[in-house]
């Protein structure tokens, strides 16, 4: 039996960078296509007269020139804390400037939470502006398809306005149709569009994550801003020339309301990958490809891999036995399968049982 390769933070980075890239082209050249849609969605949505905001917050962070300093807070489970660690929460300040053509900078300011060295803080620091893109595109939470939003989402209105960074702001409770594990307060600011505070809750009401503006404004100084390359740029599947035996895998089955957003093929490494991307109008779920040969273990002997990540779940489709390990990564579900030459992943906010039917009905 082969097992999986273990999760290791450069495989987790990897995946991430190729993540970034596959948002990236997801965004690019499709706003105004997106907002007719998005307008045609409004009319039919005679009962929500009060959310004409909604069509300005389509992808509002690549098209209006913004900057401030906002606070990022990461609340973790209380056993995730390390030994010496005087919290399991991250807490931190960062400065972000667009200038609404699609550029954009993050840099980290401040780490409020947990205490760190002089080291640890330059390594954090560093970490965050390789995560620029990620950050960008994915962590902060955006109206990508407004069609695809509203029939995922219920969206309500809080009654009282929201003052965030001096602004008034309208405040909506979205809502999951089909997932309650998870709901969202965000708090728009109207004029542009622009989510200047997003609260997350799991099932049970618990913040697991916020982003709040501190300082905003709509005219950011752009002079002597470094703005974020994008790497790992992929080019569209079909026509694409893949390595002699790539065959290309699609899942059949994927969360209700998502849909096949873009597929590329993209070079990191040395190592040829085949990124699809599925959404629901606010996040989205990659599942990734690659052909490389699979380091043989044996299972029976060690049942635990390397990185003490227990291999949770075997399954035996057409081709062969595949080995699936899941790890949870705050709210993203990371899973990585293997099948002979072939190694899988899917990333996203969804669940376990979603990831599997993901991975089951492409191998």
């Amino acid at each position: 039996m082969r097992a999986a390769a273990p999760f290791t933070a450069r495989m987790l980075t990897a995946l991430v960078a190729l993540c970034i890239a596959s948002v990236a082209a997801a965004c690019s050249g499709e706003v105004a296509a997106t907002t007719s849609s998005a307008q045609e969605q409004l009319v039919i949505a005679q009962d929500q007269p009060s959310l004409p905001f909604l069509v300005s917050m389509v992808d509002a962070p690549e098209r209006v020139a913004h900057a401030g300093l906002r606070r990022v807070e990461i609340h973790l489970p209380a056993d995730a804390a390390t030994v010496g660690a005087d919290s399991a929460n991250l807490v931190y300040d960062e400065r972000i400037t667009a200038d609404g053509a699609g550029h954009y900078a993050i840099e980290p300011v401040t780490v409020v939470s947990p205490s760190m060295t002089q080291p640890q803080r330059e390594i954090f620091e560093e970490l965050q502006r390789a995560r620029q893109g990620f950050f960008f595109k994915y962590r902060d939470l955006r109206v990508r398809d407004l069609e695809l939003f509203l029939g995922n989402y219920a969206v309500t209105v809080v009654d009282e306005p929201a003052f965030v960074a001096g602004v008034e702001c309208v405040e909506i409770e979205v809502t999951p149709r089909a997932d309650p594990r998870r709901s969202y307060r965000l708090a728009v600011d109207p004029r542009t569009g622009l989510v200047l505070r997003t609260i997350e809750r799991d099932a049970t009401g618990v913040v697991v994550a916020s982003t709040t503006f501190l300082e905003f404004t709509r005219t950011p100084s752009l002079e002597g801003v470094e703005f974020h390359a994008e790497l790992y740029a992929g080019t569209p599947l079909e026509g694409a020339e893949l390595p002699k035996g790539f065959a290309p895998a699609r899942p059949q089955i994927l969360p209700r309301g998502y849909r096949e957003v873009s597929s590329e093929v993209v070079e990191l490494a040395g190592d040829t990958y085949v990124r699809r991307v599925y959404g629901d109008g606010l996040e989205n779920v990659f599942f990734l490809q690659r052909e490389e040969p699979a380091v043989a273990v044996d299972a029976a002997a060690d049942p635990v891999a390397a990185d003490g990540m227990p291999q949770v779940h075997a399954a035996t489709p057409r081709g062969g036995a595949v080995m699936v390990r899941i790890a949870q990564v705050g709210s993203f579900c990371v899973a990585e399968a293997v099948r002979g030459r072939c190694t899988y992943f899917v990333i996203g906010k969804v669940s376990e049982a979603d990831v599997l039917d993901i991975l089951r009905s492409a191998l």
